[in-house]
């Protein structure tokens, strides 16, 4: 015979329920509930503070990402070199997008960081239980967006991203490379092999390895992966109530523009919203040259600007210097001259443009990068030893040209679209991976960072384009236009801080 419940039991037993399912309510739903349910005040700020840290969290994770190239390179540090297998990393255990599986998902409101993780499995269904893939994710609904995917070396893998408008979005995923293949590093004799560029070695150079480690598959066979991301719930904006103390900050860099954001109605919405308003100050005279030096997307946006107040009423005049790995000479890049790599080349070539007459005028700027066309032909050790030589050269230049040495400003380099290039899996192109260019650029970034040197991180924008790119690396210039304005901002402020607000600028510095 079952016991009766003592009345005063069941009513305290009740009023704890509702306490419990008053805080779960509230730690989604935030304080519009408080409102409406009058939860407690010892409640309240306590979720609310649980809530903040994870964002806060997330957002220097996120960031972080962008210039830990050591990270990046951790799950394969040991698996790098071209023809060395591991025991057990074989290509029967390459993993497969069609058996891999979302197997969690954290969906936040709008406003909130959210996360998928996918368990990847090999063709056969096995489990995996190391690191190594290159996923590749982005977000299509109200607004485009490219995700942050996290390696965390046990088979599984966090989808990072932070949404602003709430609705319905697409999921787009792709298994490019597996067992760390999208890191692979070019034999030792790879530059020589090529052309003058380290560039376009013949077919069967790689032999007798095949060249079949570029996937290109789509997750779950391409079936539609649907989120919903709720209204957000919060009157306030977490990213509002960041910390700005750079004190706290384990790494700063000087971001000029940190880049994350989303495209949003065909417009560039910086998370950090921006100013790109300026106006000509009264009295203001064209001072100064503006030198873009780099490869053919530089090119680009050094001809777009000539159109801009940049050229036509900030400047005395602008120039681009248009690289590949050395200068590029129309007619003669396809020659061969059967040596390595040489440093020099590209390091005395900066010094050219900045030692030239018009970069001598006072309140020249340079907008320098040296990154896509180095993972084609170099080794990852060979880049750091030329970006910190160079870092070197630069800062020594300054040292020696203190009246007249031209600011600048370095570049990070632009998402690649390898899925739109007509001839996968190729000889010359085999190096050219996301992956290896997101390192090269994580390392440069880093060290310019730690240098002191402004930086533009343009990864974010391009990656996240809702209509892609031209072709492999290109993009239309509409989507670069919000660079230049920033460009003509700086200039009318004589080359410094671009806004007023201390917090956003002293946030945009904060990495971790």
């Amino acid at each position: 015979m079952a016991m009766r419940k003592h009345p005063v039991f069941s009513i305290l037993s009740t009023l704890l329920g509702v306490s419990v399912f008053s805080c779960a309510v509230f730690l989604y739903f935030g304080p519009s509930f408080e409102k409406s349910f009058r939860i407690s005040k010892t409640i309240v700020p306590r979720a609310l503070h649980w809530r903040l840290d994870d964002f806060r969290r997330d957002w220097f994770r996120q960031h972080r990402a962008r210039v830990d190239w050591k990270s990046i390179l951790k799950p394969c540090i040991s698996n790098t070199q071209w023809g060395v297998e591991k025991k057990y990393w074989g290509k029967e255990n390459r993993s497969s997008a069609r058996t891999s599986q979302v197997v969690y998902q954290d969906i936040r409101p709008a406003g909130e960081f959210s996360k998928i993780f996918i368990q990847s499995k090999t063709a056969d269904n096995r489990t995996k239980l190391i690191g190594g893939d290159s996923w590749r994710v982005h977000l299509h609904g109200p607004s485009s967006l490219g995700a942050t995917v996290f390696d965390h070396e046990n088979g599984t893998y966090e989808i990072l991203f932070l949404i602003m408008e709430p609705g319905n979005y697409q999921v787009m995923i792709f298994l490019d490379f597996s067992l760390c293949d999208g890191l692979k590093e070019p034999p030792a004799d790879w530059f020589i092999k090529g052309n003058a560029h380290g560039k376009q070695q013949k077919e069967g150079t790689l032999d007798p390895i095949s060249i079949d480690q570029y996937l290109l598959e789509p997750f779950n066979e391409g079936k539609p992966f649907y989120i919903r991301i709720p209204e957000r719930t919060l009157t306030i904006r977490f990213i509002d109530k960041l910390p700005y103390n750079a004190g706290s900050c384990s790494q700063t860099c000087n971001y000029l523009w940190d880049g994350f954001g989303r495209w949003n109605n065909k417009t560039w919405r910086p998370y950090l919203e921006e100013s790109f308003d300026w106006s000509l100050p009264k009295g203001y005279q064209r001072k100064g040259t503006l030198s873009v030096y780099g490869d053919s997307v530089s090119e680009s946006l050094g001809r777009s600007v000539l159109s801009r107040a940049l050229c036509k009423t900030l400047y005395e005049g602008c120039i681009r210097s248009y690289q590949w790995i050395y200068p590029f000479i129309n007619g003669h890049q396809n020659e061969d001259d059967d040596l390595d790599f040489r440093p020099e080349i590209v390091i005395e070539n900066i010094q050219k443009v900045l030692n030239s007459p018009e970069m001598q005028r006072e309140g020249s700027l340079m907008v320098l990068n040296n990154g896509l066309h180095y993972p084609i032909s170099l080794n990852f050790t060979t880049y750091q030893e030329l970006i910190r030589n160079m870092i070197h050269s630069l800062k020594k230049n300054q040292e020696n040209n203190l009246n007249n040495s031209a600011k600048i400003i370095w570049k990070t380099t632009t998402s690649i679209h390898q899925e739109i290039y007509n001839h996968k899996n190729t000889t010359g192109w085999r190096f050219f991976t996301a992956q290896r260019v997101a390192l090269f650029s994580a390392f440069a970034t880093s060290v310019m960072c730690n240098a002191g040197f402004d930086i533009v991180d343009v990864y974010p924008i391009s990656d996240a384009s809702p209509d892609g790119a031209l072709d492999h690396v290109h993009y239309n210039p509409s989507v670069f236009w919000d660079l230049e304005t920033l460009l003509e901002k700086y200039k009318t402020q004589n080359n410094e801080k671009l806004d007023d607000n201390k917090w956003k600028n002293t946030l945009k510095r904060c990495i971790g």
